[in-house]
């Protein structure tokens, strides 16, 4: 089983990382993204993602290696020894204690370190790549083909540009900026904003005499919208005793999202031992497919109720701890309906 789940586990981190390289390179292309920062984020957000990939490399190896004993009719072989299912339970935790373990170092320590550190690069790398995003001397248009930018010159040392011009276009509006210096900044949420000071800001429709104009001594431009999630970017990458200190739903939110994710491996690990069983004459397909879509059906809950409680339709106190017990209600009850049938044979 071992060797069979670092392989399985290898396969679904090729999986995760082929399609974040696919993302990566798209946002790098858009100019979200720097684009020699793509290969590094690319390993910090393996990182984030590994201890759910740890949690079904647990639950899918125990789950093939029981259903080929019930393919095979070693199952059968065993009832008949005398054997129940619940002798299951002590080699399936000598495996699956250790991967938990090790998930919840992961999910409470190692990832939010790697989302802190996948930001702190993000920013840094934003910050210094002034000759792709905003280039001096060149106009650069938007992704959305809504916005202009152009400036003059623009200092290393200072990281901030001279004569800066905007354009932006909202509906029949066009609003045309302009800016004695302006600087790119990346907020807490890891928006990207261009900071002008003393300008001046021209709107008005095209074709009509009427015009506002407005003067300001300094002002923000959004370059691109963050993606709105339940719980903030900025909340993620906190440590885990950061969390503990702070009472507000959003923080706890994520602190029972952290907690989840062990917990929800020791279960489906032991839920896997019922789920296993295949019957010759319905087939092998039916029975994967279920239990698969149980385990995705639990993380989609957990995902669910984490926005629940970040929004105060759950208490923080009560957390997640009712759906784990209705999935340890499952996983008990599947295993008496086992025992019945492994008793009755």
């Amino acid at each position: 089983m071992t060797w069979f789940a670092f392989g399985l586990f290898v396969v679904l981190l090729l999986i995760v990382m082929t399609s974040q390289v696919v993302r990566l390179l798209g946002e790098a292309a858009i100019g979200v993204l720097a684009s020699g920062a793509v290969w590094t984020v690319m390993g910090f957000t393996a990182i984030r993602y590994l201890p759910t990939l740890f949690s079904l490399m647990l639950f899918i190896s125990v789950l093939a290696t029981l259903t080929r004993m019930w393919r095979d009719s070693e199952m059968v072989i065993w009832f008949t020894s005398g054997r129940s299912i619940y002798h299951f339970i002590r080699p399936v935790l000598h495996f699956a204690v250790p991967v938990t373990i090790i998930t919840a170092v992961l999910s409470l320590v190692v990832s939010p370190w790697a989302m802190q550190k996948n930001r702190e690069y993000r920013e840094q790398m934003l910050r210094q790549q002034d000759t792709t995003q905003i280039a001096p001397g060149v106009f650069r248009e938007s992704g959305g083909a809504g916005r202009v930018y152009f400036i003059e010159n623009f200092s290393s040392d200072t990281q901030q540009g001279n004569n800066v011009f905007v354009q932006i276009r909202r509906g029949d509006k066009v609003s045309v900026i302009t800016a004695d210096r302006g600087a790119m900044t990346v907020d807490q949420d890891g928006s990207r904003w261009l900071t002008l000071e003393q300008g001046r800001a021209l709107e008005g429709a095209p074709g009509s005499a009427e015009y506002d104009l407005m003067e300001f001594a300094k002002g923000r431009v959004r370059i691109d919208s963050p993606k709105q999630t339940a719980i903030n970017p900025a909340v993620r990458a906190m440590s885990t005793p950061e969390l503990l200190q702070k009472p507000s739903r959003e923080h706890q939110a994520e602190l029972a999202w952290r907690i989840a994710l062990p917990v929800c491996a020791l279960i489906l690990s032991l839920l896997a031992v019922p789920l296993a069983f295949f019957n010759v004459r319905g087939g092998r397909a039916f029975n994967l497919i279920f239990a698969i879509t149980l385990a995705f059906f639990y993380y989609n809950c957990i995902n669910i109720v984490q926005a629940w409680i970040a929004t105060g339709k759950i208490p923080a106190a009560i957390g997640m701890w009712p759906l784990h017990g209705i999935f340890a209600a499952i996983t008990v009850f599947l295993f008496w309906r086992r025992a019945q049938m492994g008793a009755g044979r």
